[in-house]
């Protein structure tokens, strides 16, 4: 199943689901059909990194951030030597910050050149920014883990807005599959039967957005004891689905 997941809403967007033998790539297409994304940057991972993905999604008003891994060989060579060659140039515009969150240490590194000279506009249209993330990532007393990913954008980005992006992007993980596994059960899930993984999918997301927009808690209650709370009293239940009583 592949998702559209707005991360400064926390909700999800749209669902496709991946056809049988085949995979995330002629879903995406599907997906974005069916979104407006007009002035919105949408990022998406190396499988994603298409040239009729970002075609299409510069066609429909919005900007692409992707990923480049070795699925664009060449594509990668250009973006790596380029950072090469301007590795001491001052026109490299670059960004560090650090977060520690739970015993977790991450350091990164994000620098961004423009993208004329290196990326051919005929096949990624309208590219403008080439950026590099390094990050360094340490958890309790295990070894640093050191990750370097390459990235093109249709918007001119600073490094500092290809950082945010970049850790908006991830953010999915912990915000959307980590909270459908843990809260959701559906890691755990034995439904397999004809249209039923994907209703049953899309019912808990649809659960999820409720929970996620509703401001009237002003205790911050975990997503686990709302969605309890909703299935225990009537009158919360109505409340979250913004439903009103005849």
């Amino acid at each position: 199943m592949v998702s559209a997941f707005a991360t400064e809403l926390g909700v999800v967007l749209g669902q496709e689901k991946v056809a049988a033998k085949s995979n995330e790539i002629t879903a995406i297409p599907e997906l974005l059909q069916a979104l407006h994304i007009k002035d919105l940057l949408i990022t998406i991972d190396a499988m994603g990194c298409q040239r009729n993905i970002a075609r299409q999604i510069t066609d429909q008003g919005g900007d692409y951030l992707l990923a480049v891994k070795g699925n664009q060989p060449a594509l990668l060579e250009a973006i790596q030597t380029d950072f090469i060659d301007h590795y001491q140039s001052p026109a490299v515009d670059r960004h560090r910050q650090a977060h520690k969150s739970r015993g977790r240490i991450v350091g990164q590194i994000a620098s961004v050149l423009p993208a004329k000279g290196t990326v051919d506009v005929a096949d990624w249209p309208k590219c403008k920014t080439i950026g590099l993330v390094d990050s360094l990532r340490k958890v309790g007393d295990e070894e640093s883990n050191f990750e370097r990913r390459y990235y093109i954008s249709s918007r001119e980005l600073t490094a500092e807005q290809l950082a945010v992006a970049v850790r908006g992007h991830w953010s999915v993980e912990n915000r959307l599959h980590w909270v459908l596994d843990v809260s959701f059960g559906e890691d755990a899930s034995t439904v397999r039967k004809d249209n039923a993984p994907q209703n049953l999918s899309l019912l808990k997301k649809i659960v999820l957005n409720l929970i996620r927009l509703d401001t009237t808690d002003q205790k911050k209650t975990s997503l686990r004891l709302k969605c309890k709370a909703a299935a225990w009293d009537d009158d919360f239940r109505v409340k979250i689905m913004g439903l009103i009583r005849l």
